[in-house]
């Protein structure tokens, strides 16, 4: 097996390996936008370049794709969660997996895994979503019992769920739904989330009712804990 680097104007680089074992030729786009084309040893390097070409836009698509991804997990990577600290160490040997104790989850990565494919990456994100969903049942339904009855608001019931694009939304019928990602924010923003949404079960819109209700619950600092939020969305929420 031997592998050559060339770099292409409209895609930049290219790691090309001849395979021995390759029955034809083959490329992906790894999450860091570089581009592994594997082919058999009896293929021309005329033949290799001709096929990329003809796969050029693919590729740029795929490229495009991978850069608008929010969040790729490396090797030394530590997510907090509220009541777990998930690691992501490199071990000498053994199998793609994760150990959870009380309070920490480790996901092993060996050599022989590469942690930038996009099975790695999946598998790194469902453990995350795992831990965060069982953290959110544990914590979520009881907070927001407990602010309500702080501010004597009422609702209907309360829904764990794994959004993509939002932290909470509040029903017609007064059902809160919170994103189980909340589990990776800070206490006073979880509170923030849960009080936004309980004013929705008296204010259904983003009115100046709604505005002086949500200040007067934070205290005054509604817009400050709005942008604090935008701020940690970038690096939580998965927006795609």
């Amino acid at each position: 097996m031997s592998t050559k680097t060339y770099y292409h104007e409209g895609i930049g680089r290219v790691d090309i390996t001849r395979r021995k074992g390759s029955k034809s030729i083959s490329l992906r786009v790894k999450p860091d936008g570089v581009v592994k084309v594997n082919h058999p040893w009896y293929v021309s390097g005329k033949e290799v370049v001709n096929f990329i070409l003809k796969n050029i836009e693919w590729i740029k698509a795929r490229q495009q794709k991978m850069a608008e991804r929010k969040v790729v997990y490396s090797m030394g990577d530590v997510i907090a969660t509220k009541y777990h600290s998930i690691q992501i160490l490199s071990v000498p040997r053994g199998k793609l997996e994760a150990a959870i104790t009380k309070t920490k989850v480790v996901v092993t990565i060996p050599p022989a895994v590469d942690i930038e494919s996009e099975r790695v990456q999946h598998f790194i994100t469902r453990v995350i979503t795992e831990v965060c969903r069982d953290e959110a049942k544990l914590y979520l339904p009881q907070r927001v019992y407990d602010l309500a009855h702080k501010h004597s608001f009422s609702f209907n019931k309360v829904f764990i769920k794994n959004l993509k694009s939002k932290w909470g939304s509040c029903s017609s019928v007064g059902n809160i739904n919170l994103n189980l990602h909340l589990m990776r924010m800070p206490d006073h923003l979880i509170d923030y989330i849960i009080l936004h949404e309980l004013a929705h079960t008296r204010e259904m819109n983003h009115g100046p009712g709604f505005k002086e209700l949500l200040d007067i619950l934070t205290n005054g600092e509604a817009k400050q804990l709005e942008k604090e939020m935008k701020i940690m969305s970038k690096n939580v929420l998965r927006i795609n």
